[in-house]
């Protein structure tokens, strides 16, 4: 009851914000002293954020950073309207821009051209283990939490009435130029989507240092329908160690699905763990070592 009282109140607020701003506005410009974003006013996660902070995953941006260097290569799958991606793709040689929802891949491009940005290769596509086409589910009070139909249509998806389109779908492999031989980091984030996208690009895995992911129990079972042990099949091949932020609980390749199955038994999330071929030392602060 509370819950739905509390979805409720999130579809109000983002309705008002769109009648205070007008109805010819799309978006708010935002300067967050490292580039400037296009926010959309009726998102109450990352643009609310944004709108009163300035800011958004300052954590994870220094995670990201302290990663990568100005010969990189890297991928942020999910990437949503660049609000981490735009000031890491400075600090890299080139950056693929994955985002499957088409109105927030308007955002992104957008911001790409306000900032100035061209070393990236941006695709409007969902990343999954084949070419086709899925349903997708167009959240609107949490844009960033658009993602593919989910399995179990449980109410937290649906709360702010969402329309549901079809959009193409690619394995991620087919996207990447063969010259981009090493990833020193791929960040994804793509809301119970990861299953099918790691099974769609274990050619680049094979060559990627650092993988950040989404660990969210009921995006597992209610999204992609897959366990703990589906989950890390596409992964654990290619790394050797798993750094966990919440936890701050470095760990070694054969135990990773007996920490992962107590995290998900205790409905403990994670917006990033990190697979890693090397150890990485992170500081107290989040930040390598």
């Amino acid at each position: 009851m509370l819950r739905s009282l509390k979805y409720r109140i999130a579809q109000t607020k983002a309705r008002l914000m769109r009648r205070l701003t007008g109805p010819y506005v799309s978006g708010l410009l935002i300067d967050t002293g490292d580039c400037a974003l296009l926010v959309d006013p009726a998102d109450r996660v990352v643009g609310r954020e944004l709108r009163f902070e300035g800011r958004y995953g300052d954590d994870e941006l220094q995670r990201i950073e302290a990663l990568i260097n100005a010969q990189s290569t890297v991928a942020f799958i999910g990437t949503h309207i660049g609000a981490l991606a735009i000031p890491a793709t400075r600090k890299v040689r080139k950056a693929y821009l994955v985002e499957a929802n088409p109105r927030t891949f308007a955002f992104l491009q957008r911001n790409l051209a306000l900032n100035g940005v061209t070393n990236v290769s941006a695709h409007n596509v969902a990343v999954g283990e084949s070419v086709g086409e899925i349903n997708f589910v167009l959240s609107t009070a949490n844009s960033g939490g658009s993602k593919r139909e989910p399995q179990v249509k449980a109410a937290k998806y649906y709360y702010d009435r969402p329309q549901t389109i079809r959009v193409p779908m690619v394995p991620f492999d087919t996207l990447v130029d063969p010259a981009d031989e090493r990833f020193d980091l791929i960040l994804m984030d793509i809301e119970g989507s990861e299953y099918f996208a790691l099974k769609g690009m274990q050619g680049v895995l094979s060559r990627t240092e650092t993988l950040i992911v989404e660990f969210i129990g009921h995006h597992l079972r209610n999204v992609a329908g897959v366990s703990v042990a589906e989950f890390l099949a596409p992964i654990e091949p290619h790394f050797n160690h798993l750094y966990i932020p919440t936890r701050r609980q470095h760990v070694v390749k054969g135990e990773f699905l007996a920490v992962l199955s107590e995290l998900e038994a205790m409905k403990i999330n994670d917006d990033g763990i990190v697979f890693s071929k090397t150890k990485v030392d992170f500081g107290p602060d989040g930040g390598a070592l």
